[in-house]
């Protein structure tokens, strides 16, 4: 899952709306609930928006997301 720096949600390559993002997981999963859902966000994006995104994910039942920082262009760690 990924959140562009103008706040617009991808799961994969497609756009889609926080509401159907569960059920989009889902019909991807099936009954694996486990599966490490990894969401990945420009780092200039709210911490609210990222939340409600996790947030929306954990409450569909799935127990493993992670959290991926997108690095700004030419910076190095």
């Amino acid at each position: 899952v990924s959140i562009k720096t103008d706040g617009k949600i991808y799961l994969q390559t497609t756009e889609v709306e926080l509401e159907e993002l569960p059920a989009k997981l889902e019909a991807i999963a099936g009954e694996k609930k486990d599966n490490r859902i990894f969401v990945r966000g420009d780092r200039t994006l709210d911490y609210g928006k990222v939340m409600a995104v996790v947030g929306t994910i954990s409450a569909a039942g799935f127990t493993k997301v992670a959290l991926v920082t997108a690095e700004a262009q030419g910076q190095k760690r």
